[in-house]
């Protein structure tokens, strides 16, 4: 399995395993920080991620509606890991790269920011609706300033987190702050993921504190799309998370104890 820093693909879907890990940790940290556009008119290659915050993506559906055609979109979302790529490819001097922000201060990575298609024709339609043209420097590019929050630390801590829970014997500071040891860890890791996050081989249960992760936010996905558990998916390991997997293990012939561990990963096909 690669390791970011290895990587030479000049295509920062590479780092897509990784990036899941890192949107699912951030929506832990901060739920709905992130909402998918992906039921608008839009054009957007499967392997992108189409999220924005919700009043961009508000802002987004007026103009599609306002100038009534598909908008075609090069660039969306970026993850730390993906913006880490394009800023070491540009200081090796490959890919073609002529500039890139570092992990954490891209616009890109605000989900509030845009490269599309037809940049002059979309110019109008989106100025209007609070999204502000970058510049002949870069044209196709649009940042929505009618409202938003700085998540590019989020994003940063939730790698920082995602670390710590798989190298406890190495943890980095989680202030969503990328120094040298961050930049060190991400150059590190998995472009495809972590094994035991994307495994979910912690056991998970009801303790104090609560426990709380992407891997519990996945079985509450999981559980919801099997009808037992109808609360807001958050990652965090509550009563009635454990309720609802102990009717899930009833279903299975399980031991019922609301514990999710090897058996009932298995059942519950998670990747």
């Amino acid at each position: 399995m690669p390791r970011l820093r290895d990587i030479r693909t000049c295509a920062t879907t590479s780092a897509n395993g990784l990036s899941r890990q890192i949107l699912a940790e951030m929506n832990v940290l901060v739920p709905g920080i992130l909402v998918s556009y992906g039921e608008l008119d839009v054009d957007i290659h499967s392997l992108q991620f189409p999220l924005l915050q919700q009043r961009a993506k508000d802002a987004l559906a007026r103009a599609i509606q306002r100038r009534g055609r598909t908008l075609r979109v090069n660039s969306g979302y970026r993850t730390c890991a993906q913006q880490f790529l394009l800023h070491r490819w540009r200081s090796l001097g490959i890919c073609g790269i002529r500039a890139a922000a570092n992990p954490g201060r891209s616009n890109h990575e605000s989900g509030l920011g845009l490269d599309i298609e037809d940049h002059n024709g979309w110019k109008p339609f989106l100025r209007r609706e609070g999204w502000r043209w970058l510049g002949d420097h870069d044209p196709v590019h649009f940042d929505f300033l009618g409202g938003g929050t700085p998540i590019g630390n989020v994003g940063v801590k939730a790698f920082q987190t995602l670390w710590n829970r798989n190298f406890p014997d190495q943890r980095i500071a989680t202030d969503g702050v990328y120094g040298p040891q961050t930049a060190e860890k991400l150059g590190l890791s998995p472009s495809e993921g972590f094994n035991n996050e994307i495994a979910s081989r912690r056991i998970l249960r009801l303790m104090s504190p609560l426990m709380q992760g992407g891997d519990v936010r996945r079985v509450q996905i999981k559980l919801g799309d099997l009808g037992l558990f109808n609360n807001d998916v958050d990652g965090i390991f509550r009563e009635t998370t454990r309720d609802a997997v102990i009717r899930f293990q009833e279903t299975e012939n399980l031991t019922a104890d609301g514990i999710v561990g090897r058996n009932t990963f298995a059942k519950l096909d998670i990747e």
